[in-house]
């Protein structure tokens, strides 16, 4: 896109040293505008009427990432006529992502995507209802992967219309499905809709998603843009025993929509990892980093304004009936994966 002025308007000032030197306003009480330099300037730059009309700088902007207080904006209003251009936020987003353009977006900011009818798990998800999308970080994984990830944008889409087992019995085991007890459980077939029930040396575990998922609930031109990301998963699986440690891991695809990794919410393995594990604990290897939207407690318990409980997809070490999970109150967790009060996050990259 090539930007182009129409129109100049010149602002005229009082000339004198000190009108210069002090950077005097044109008017007191209003917003403040002014150039990159500071040689104009309009307004006292009041804080009341600064949020009267949403106005943030830069420096603004970042101090509030840095504290993790930042509430976002909403991308849709912001760059309305640049998405005008592409028919739809989900090809707007991309074309950003394909040029490596993420100049006024910020972790924290969002747009909507208007849901799609589907039945998933027993729970009806009405069609047309706003489902907010917020940018968890950017471009935190470009090049990393053994295939290297493309620019890309982090989103965390809230959660499923109700709560979700990780597994039907207490079961954190991988199976002869995929030996990752993530995408060997419940939790991954609602989200991704493949057909992953089988049983393992605890019992049940997976689930026939194919009949509805939450994928699907996503508009068309969304999931169009998603892209998966291949990471070096953990494996948990033997044909002859219940384990309650990983025995390795292996590069593959996550999902395309995934619960974030301890790593990914906390910065660090807590309930993942055991005193008696290895330094090189394979749950760790990702490639994983923080995410900006988890920067504090209370953005994780908070998030999408509610205190939810919600699964992650690192589950316990040492023991084999545990997964982990953020609670409402921002704290870490590991519980019962069999437990019923606890949602599925809806995560994905836009690529």
């Amino acid at each position: 896109m090539t930007d182009t002025i129409e129109r100049r308007i010149r602002i005229r000032r009082n000339d004198k040293a000190s009108a210069r030197s002090n950077n005097e306003v044109l008017r007191e009480g209003e917003p403040a505008f002014e150039t990159d330099t500071g040689d104009f300037k309009i307004g006292d730059g009041s804080t009341t009427y600064r949020k009267l009309l949403g106005i943030r700088s830069e420096a603004e902007i970042a101090e509030q990432i840095a504290q993790g207080i930042y509430e976002g904006t909403n991308l849709q209003e912001k760059f309305a006529d640049e998405i005008a251009e592409y028919g739809n936020v989900a090809d707007w987003l991309h074309a950003r992502c394909s040029a490596g353009n993420f100049k006024g977006i910020y972790p924290g900011d969002y747009f909507y995507d208007k849901t799609v009818a589907q039945t998933v798990d027993g729970t009806s998800v009405a069609a047309n209802q706003n489902r907010k999308c917020v940018i968890a970080g950017i471009d935190m994984y470009y090049n990393a992967g053994d295939t290297a990830m493309p620019h890309h944008l982090t989103i965390f889409a809230g959660f499923s219309a109700a709560n979700v087992v990780f597994n039907t019995t207490n079961n954190n085991n991988g199976s002869s499905y995929n030996a990752n007890p993530f995408k060997a459980s419940k939790l991954y077939a609602v989200l991704n809709g493949v057909n992953n029930s089988t049983t393992n040396k605890i019992g049940a575990v997976g689930f026939n998603g194919t009949g509805g998922c939450y994928l699907n609930t996503f508009s068309s031109a969304l999931r169009n843009r998603m892209v998966e990301q291949r990471c070096f998963l953990p494996e948990r699986y033997s044909a002859s025993a219940a384990l309650t440690d990983h025995t390795g891991w292996n590069w593959q695809g996550r999902g395309m929509l995934f619960a974030p990794s301890e790593i990914e919410a906390y910065g660090c393995l807590i309930h993942s990892n055991k005193p008696s594990m290895t330094q090189q604990n394979p749950e760790g290897f990702g490639p994983y980093c923080h995410w900006p939207i988890f920067k504090t407690a209370g953005q994780r318990g908070r998030l999408m304004n509610g205190r939810t409980y919600f699964w992650l997809s690192s589950v316990g070490g040492g023991g084999s009936s545990n997964a982990c999970i953020v609670t409402g109150h921002g704290n870490a967790n590991c519980i019962n994966t069999s437990n019923t009060l606890i949602r599925a996050p809806l995560c994905f990259h836009i690529a």
